[in-house]
């Protein structure tokens, strides 16, 4: 306001001096008078608009930096909410090892199971908010430029969108068709009317191939979810902290965002062990195992596993804090990773949940 003030005022000082000197007196000094004064005039409004961007600028880079802090405040929800589909993944992965090796018998179906305990008639799952990203969205075309990478950065990590969307869905269309078939059997209604577990109803569950087959396809579906959602965890840990590092730390950060454990507690888990119970599966951990020794390594503070003496796995502390009381959080560490679960005791013993059996294993 003050600058354009000036400006006008300039300008009328220019229209006066015209009118003041006779036409006679127009000289050379009263041309680059003009000239001068016409020059600072110009420059008036440059600088005016510069400044005026600036302002804009400064106000949009705010605008930014408040809207990643809401998609911060997103991945806090996210990192949250993964506790249970990862646990419940892992537990009911557990539960499909009892049923396969026949560790279920008539006794435990005859005193009563519920949903959870019955493997196939129940589902979760995971979804991600997304109220910052489409914010950054509507903002796409005037990123500023000290933010671009950071901005690229975001939209990749949200592409797991349309993935996640399909496998939720996939997961809850087969337990809900497993149920409608269920319904077809003589024992479903009648066993949920009267409130008991008939002959029938233990017969389909007690060694039965057929049961197996259900839990199979129902951890395989479990299976697709609980990938999708670990990986969405490892990113959203690793992107909350990079914009804490652009932005600055504003509040102390939530002991839950982190996949590292203390190292002082980490390098009591380094070592080789060797299985002393189960069977292995045809991939892994038999790939990783040489002599019935698998080892463990570190680096960084991030624990591996390792193969050839190189850092090939990597493990990822799941420092869970939302519990659930069909898998309630375990006492040990727990570590996962993108081939299988590890359950490190405080006696030396580690127990290993993949796709195929699970295996215990002795610290040497």
């Amino acid at each position: 306001m003050l600058l354009l003030k000036f400006l006008t005022n300039r300008f009328k000082s220019i229209k006066n001096s015209f009118k003041k000197e006779p036409e006679i007196s127009f000289t050379r000094s009263t041309f680059l008078l003009a000239i001068t004064e016409l020059f600072m005039v110009v420059l008036g409004i440059l600088l005016a608009l510069y400044i005026d961007r600036w302002n804009a600028t400064q106000n949009f880079e705010k605008q930014f930096e408040a809207t990643l802090r809401i998609v911060q405040q997103n991945l806090e929800s996210d990192i949250y909410n993964s506790d249970n589909v990862i646990a419940h993944y892992h537990s009911r992965d557990s539960m499909r090892h009892d049923v396969m090796m026949n560790k279920l018998d008539r006794k435990y179906y005859e005193s009563g199971t519920n949903s959870w305990q019955k493997l196939i008639v129940f589902y979760n799952q995971y979804e991600i908010a997304t109220e910052g990203y489409t914010l950054l969205l509507d903002m796409k075309d005037e990123i500023p430029k000290k933010y671009s990478e950071i901005f690229k950065k975001v939209k990749k990590m949200y592409r797991i969108i349309p993935n996640l969307d399909e496998y939720n869905k996939n997961f809850k269309n087969v337990i809900w068709s497993i149920h409608d078939e269920l319904t077809l059997g003589k024992w479903f209604w009648l066993d949920s009317y009267y409130g008991e577990t008939s002959n029938a109803q233990v017969e389909f569950f007690v060694d039965n191939a057929y049961y197996k087959s259900l839990v199979q396809k129902v951890v395989n579906a479990s299976a697709l979810l609980e990938s999708l959602t670990r990986s969405h965890r490892i990113k959203a840990i690793d992107m909350y902290n990079e914009i804490n590092n652009i932005l600055g730390y504003e509040e102390e950060i939530p002991e839950n965002i982190t996949y590292i454990l203390n190292d002082t507690i980490s390098i009591n888990y380094v070592g080789k062990y060797k299985l002393v119970d189960g069977e292995m599966g045809t991939w892994f951990p038999k790939y990783y195992v040489k002599n019935s020794v698998l080892e463990i390594g570190i680096r960084d503070s991030l624990m591996f596993l390792i193969k050839d003496e190189k850092q090939k796995v990597p493990l990822y502390y799941f420092n869970r804090v939302k519990d659930h009381h069909y898998y309630p959080i375990k006492k040990n560490h727990v570590f996962i990773s993108n081939v299988g679960y590890f359950e490190f005791y405080k006696n030396g013993k580690l127990r290993i949940g993949a796709a195929g059996p699970e295996t215990i294993w002795q610290k040497q």
